[in-house]
């Protein structure tokens, strides 16, 4: 298990290192071998093929999703790597099953949304849904952002 401040210092040093928050961009500077394929109800999945990473996506996820997917696998990459041999399939990205889905969902808060925006948009009095909607983000990862930041959802 990881702890939540570490998984958050993580994201934010990989931002800082390469200079963007676009988990297509990271993957490709990690060499990180994205695929696009049909993968019926899976969203996509993680996995290490003799020590080579894959981040698996589904053709039909759109842009926003498929973006946000990518950063949660990602996130596996770099959290959770040990374990990869087996893949992380995701039905659903938000699905509590584990601490490290946890993790990798917290890994993707932090990497695509904005500290200093969501801390403005909440001083403004926006709602966690406003938030969302502002951002173009999904609501449940701007809740994981809230919390880590210390700030009640509304």
């Amino acid at each position: 298990m990881i702890e939540s401040e570490e998984v958050l210092r993580r994201a934010a040093a990989l931002k800082a290192k390469y200079g963007t928050a676009n988990p297509f961009a990271l993957a490709r500077s990690l060499h990180v071998e994205l695929l696009v394929r049909e993968l019926g109800s899976l969203k996509g999945f993680y996995k290490d093929v003799y020590g080579t990473p894959f981040i698996f996506l589904n053709r039909h996820l759109k842009r926003g999703e498929a973006t946000l997917v990518c950063a949660h696998e990602l996130g596996h990459h770099l959290l959770h790597r040990e374990f990869a041999a087996f893949g992380f399939e995701e039905t659903s990205v938000f699905s509590p099953a584990s601490r490290r889905e946890y993790e990798a969902n917290l890994f993707a808060a932090e990497l695509l949304l904005d500290t200093r925006e969501v801390r403005e948009l909440a001083k403004e009095g926006l709602t966690r849904a406003q938030i969302a909607a502002e951002l173009r983000a999904d609501e449940r990862l701007v809740d994981l952002k809230l919390a880590a930041m210390g700030l009640a959802a509304k």
